[in-house]
């Protein structure tokens, strides 16, 4: 599947939307650790997303969608403030790949409504279905001109705060590549509740549930792409959402780097202290050339999908995954180290960078199965072509 390739004015276009994003993201600076330690999103953050133009930034406008670069870019700035509002916009944009790529009759108008800031959920997961997507026993049975949804989700970003969810469901009861497909189901439709609420180590703002589908009727027009294309669908998203993880894990790594710079003091005192000390000042030099590898492993490959106008392969997807959200933990980690005593409080940022990382080397696939996606595409790699 294909997306249009890149503009000859890309490069402007996205330095100009890095400045919005670092502008905005300034403005998230107070809200990480209350958030944080309340586990409940501020609806004020909800706000300023609509109110700034990042909805529209993010999916794009005029007939056009943004490009992965530009996602990233905002994705980027968002997590190196607040990991959260990063994986919220990151969830939405997850959404909107899949209906973008499906070609439904009804795509245009829900993307519209995305630009507006209606908030959606990805419902893919299930108790037994994670990684196997096969292994999905959330139902989806024709009765008239529509489809009684039966199962429940797992895991569920922008659980209880989304209007909408996109939910996987088998169609078919046979094991295959077709048995499953996707269908838009709204938040307030009968049937559909939360079971319960996630109370996790990291992302702790970002609302995290069990979606209960108890005989959810949804009409026929609701099915996103064609009669079993779910696992097509889901598939070709995780090439694009991937990279989006790996803007996160970026923004975390950076993140961290930066309150550790704050911590030591970057005045020139405090510099040439650090000359003195090289044990400590190549430490902290290691960390930048991590946060620098990460982010040019990112943009590398978000370039290379936006001037083709094809998505990252598989294994570029997973490896950017998987090495990113890696440097995020490093840094976090070895960070909190360096800085020491005032970095451990409840609400020192750095410790809350050190959890977000934490989950990002496990959700959206864990890093061993994004190796895994890898090494069945081990013959694919040249690197003569990067």
């Amino acid at each position: 599947m294909s997306r249009s390739a890149a503009n000859p004015h890309q490069h402007d276009e996205v330095q100009n939307v890095a400045l919005h994003a670092e502008r905005f993201a300034a403005l998230l600076e107070s809200f990480p650790e209350k958030m944080d330690r309340l586990e409940r999103f501020d609806p004020e953050v909800l706000a300023l997303l609509s109110d700034h133009g990042v909805w529209r930034s993010v999916h794009g406008s005029g007939g056009a969608e943004a490009s992965l670069t530009t996602q990233c870019r905002w994705i980027e700035a968002l997590a190196a403030k607040c990991t959260s509002t990063a994986v919220l916009v990151q969830s939405q944009l997850t959404v909107g790949h899949t209906i973008l790529l499906s070609g439904s009759p009804i795509a245009g108008r829900l993307l519209e409504e995305m630009r507006e800031g209606t908030i959606w959920g990805w419902g893919l997961t299930e108790a037994q279905a994670g990684s196997d997507i096969l292994s999905m026993q959330t139902s989806a049975h024709l009765e008239g001109d529509g489809y009684l949804i039966r199962g429940s989700k797992r895991f569920i970003s922008n659980a209880g705060i989304a209007s909408k969810y996109l939910i996987f469901a088998r169609t078919k009861r046979e094991r295959s590549s077709k048995s499953i497909s996707a269908f838009v189901v709204p938040s307030n439709a009968n049937g559909l509740s939360i079971d319960r609420y996630e109370h996790k180590m990291g992302l702790r703002a970002s609302p995290t549930g069990d979606v209960l589908l108890e005989d959810v009727r949804v009409p026929g027009i609701h099915m996103i792409g064609e009669l079993g294309e779910g696992v097509g669908l889901a598939l070709s998203t995780l090439r694009w959402s991937r990279p989006l993880i790996g803007a996160v894990s970026v923004g975390v790594a950076r993140g961290a780097f930066e309150h550790l710079m704050r911590a030591v003091g970057s005045g020139e005192r405090n510099l040439s202290d650090l000359a003195r000390h090289q044990a400590k000042g190549h430490h902290i030099a290691e960390l930048a050339i991590q946060v620098l590898a990460a982010k040019n492993l990112l943009y590398g490959v978000t370039t290379r999908a936006d001037s083709t106008g094809e998505l990252p392969s598989m294994w570029e997807a997973a490896s950017t995954k998987a090495f990113c959200s890696e440097v995020a933990m490093k840094v976090a980690s070895e960070a909190l180290e360096i800085a020491g005593r005032a970095s451990v409080s409840i609400d020192a940022p750095l410790q809350r960078c050190y959890r977000d990382a934490k989950i990002l080397q496990i959700f959206e696939g864990t890093n061993q199965i994004q190796k895994n996606a890898i090494m069945k595409e081990l013959g694919a790699v040249n690197f003569a072509q990067h």
